[in-house]
């Protein structure tokens, strides 16, 4: 999760085709509108999976 502001943005681990974190810091940047040069809060989750 990426947060500025009132503004956030969430993308799950895991994701096919996404290798990195910072790759997957740059999407939920963009998905929550918050420009690469904007200081953010980082916070982290675990994902459990069921099958």
């Amino acid at each position: 999760i990426v947060r500025s502001g009132s503004r956030s943005g969430l993308l799950l681990p895991d994701l096919e085709g996404i290798d990195t974190a910072e790759e997957q810091v740059a999407i939920a940047r963009q998905k929550a509108g918050i420009e690469p040069d904007e200081p953010v809060q980082l916070q982290r989750f675990k994902v459990e999976r069921y099958t």
